[in-house]
């Protein structure tokens, strides 16, 4: 007798599980899309709201765009309280939002589409994410030393720039990094603050190797402590040194590195050079991943070097992206999420001598030779 009321509650379990399944509200979740901007008009950015399963009941709810890096106005067509219903037996359905062309060259920007007001469905997950992708770009202008770039972009602020028009270095924003023992790449330069090393020349930065002897001294800055920043549009002008053994270099790392060393703290080579291959630059970015990790890609001019006359070296920097440009000219991205990129960079402008890379200095380098710096900015 005990067994048959067992198997008699066995089975009224199963049929109340079994029914709780069948009456229990499908889930509804929203899929973002990623949408290349465009030249002008409008260009529709389609998101899908999906159910977990067949509706019993119609489904109905509204849907509301909300800004995040993109601006209603500006980079889409908002909507609010749109209604939007899928009937009992769909799936799914599917919505447009307008998304609005422009040639300004831009990050990468996003916003989301919410569902609001569910009803017969439960929406834990009802926000799709709608990335524009910039497609735009400038064709580069020039002066009798080579390309220049404006001091204004649309849609962006300059939060910070240097332009060398001093008659000194600004400590207030630079400081003077000193020493020899080959900087963990068997360099050779010992880098001083002395004026033959690092002076500002007719509202330019000259960063100076010098070979005295057996002896080769240089200039090393950092805006450590000063100016630091987490992304924007970084925009540097200048013209390289030449000659083997030569290594100049426009960088970053990140603040946290006297806490979280290197590589683990992020290092963005926002240009990197070596003399003996004037026509030719790099950008990297290293990170730690279970040891030290590095990736990059490098830009060579079709005509000319980078020795003979200035160019601009930019860094698109946002979240979980960078890409590097020369010339307004694109040739590499990097996209990694989380730590180190999304935290607080500063700058270092230095040339090396020698080094584990270049190598050293041979019967062909002449000396001295110079990085001549004439901006940097930074916009956001």
């Amino acid at each position: 007798m005990k067994l048959g009321i067992s198997l008699l509650v066995s089975a009224l379990v199963l049929f109340s599980c079994k029914k709780d399944t069948e009456t229990a509200l499908p889930v509804l979740k929203a899929i973002g899309t990623q949408v290349t901007e465009g030249f002008s008009g409008t260009t529709k950015a389609v998101i899908s709201f999906e159910l977990s399963k067949p509706a019993v009941k119609e489904v109905t709810f509204t849907i509301s765009t909300a800004d995040g890096t993109a601006k209603a106005g500006e980079d889409y067509v908002a909507v609010t309280s749109v209604p939007v219903t899928i009937a009992a037996g769909e799936l799914s359905k599917k919505v447009e939002v307008l998304i609005q062309g422009d040639e300004i060259m831009d990050f990468n920007r996003y916003f989301t589409v919410n569902a609001e007001n569910v009803v017969n469905a439960t929406a834990d997950n009802a926000t799709a994410y709608i990335t524009i992708l910039d497609n735009d770009g400038y064709t580069a202008t020039s002066d009798a030393d080579g390309v220049v770039t404006p001091n204004t972009y649309p849609k962006m602020s300059l939060v910070w720039s240097d332009e060398f028009d001093g008659a000194q270095l600004n400590t207030s924003s630079w400081t003077y990094e000193k020493g020899a023992g080959g900087w963990g790449n068997n360099e050779l330069q010992e880098y001083t603050d002395s004026p033959t090393n690092v002076f500002i020349e007719n509202g330019r930065l000259n960063i100076k190797a010098i070979k005295e002897g057996a002896r080769y001294t240089s200039g090393r800055l950092v805006t450590r402590g000063k100016k630091e920043f987490i992304y924007g549009r970084i925009d540097i002008r200048a013209k390289m040194p030449v000659g083997k053994g030569i290594w100049p270099a426009l960088w970053m790392l990140g603040s946290n590195i006297s806490t979280v060393p290197w590589p683990a703290c992020g290092e963005i080579d926002i240009m990197e050079y070596l003399g003996h291959e004037n026509f030719k630059v790099y950008g990297t970015a290293h990170y730690d991943d279970g040891g030290h990790k590095s990736q990059g890609s490098s830009y060579s001019l079709t005509s000319g070097n980078f020795s003979d006359k200035f160019h601009v070296f930019t860094l698109m920097w946002q979240e979980n992206s960078m890409v590097w440009y020369v010339d307004y000219q694109k040739y590499f991205q990097f996209s990694k999420t989380g730590t180190p990129f999304n935290s607080k960079f500063f700058f270092i402008m230095n040339v090396a001598v020698g080094g584990n890379w270049p190598g050293n200095p041979d019967n062909t380098t002449v000396f001295p030779q110079s990085m001549i710096v004439d901006y940097v900015r930074v916009f956001q």
